[in-house]
């Protein structure tokens, strides 16, 4: 579930993928164009935290969205408790995968962030949540770029450490340290009221 309210509802995002995507499967472009409009924003987020330019998050997206009918045309998902957004984001991380390979260079592994030096690898972050959206927001607009998007694509987009990585262009363990250390911030934020 994500951490912040979406701008649009949540709901078009937790539904079952096997019921929309099959009416849209038998539906016309007049509903791929309703169900773009819908879904436009989160994943052209994605594509903007990954490549921070505008034209070439509008690139992503676009390239996600042919994908993603592409697949559908083949066949429907085989979970029939996916929900849309976990099915549609796995095209976009592709899209961005494609992006980095053509524009940008090997991701570099960091060794130098090992969360379990500063203990957030063990942290409880699920209890933050209980102090307030307002506060969680005000603590992660004081992150870095780096963290701030690494946090933002865990817990508003619900992407795994494996599609971090690959829409950061990291490798997973600096994905997992960056993630750790914009926990401690935001908790460490949220402790000082």
């Amino acid at each position: 579930m994500p951490l912040l309210p979406a701008k649009n509802s949540t709901k078009e995002f937790t539904q079952t993928a096997l019921d929309v995507l099959t009416d849209l499967k038998k539906g016309s472009g007049e509903k791929r164009n309703e169900f773009v409009w819908v879904h436009q924003e989160r994943v052209y987020a994605v594509a903007y935290l990954g490549t921070d330019n505008h034209d070439h998050a509008t690139e992503v997206t676009i390239s996600a969205f042919n994908n993603a009918f592409s697949a559908l045309n083949q066949s429907l998902p085989k979970n029939p408790d996916i929900s849309i957004w976990d099915w549609l984001s796995q095209f976009v991380v592709e899209a961005m995968g494609e992006y980095h390979a053509q524009n940008s260079d090997d991701p570099v592994n960091n060794e130098t962030m090992d969360p379990t030096q500063d203990g957030s690898a063990n942290m409880d972050w699920e209890t933050t949540v209980l102090l307030g959206v307002q506060r969680v927001k005000r603590c992660i607009s004081s992150l870095s770029p780096e963290q701030k998007k690494a946090f933002l694509l865990r817990h508003h987009y619900d992407l795994n450490y494996e599609q971090i990585a690959t829409v950061a262009n990291e490798t997973v363990e600096s994905a997992m340290a960056t993630l750790y250390r914009a926990r401690v911030q935001v908790v460490k934020c949220l402790g000082r009221g």
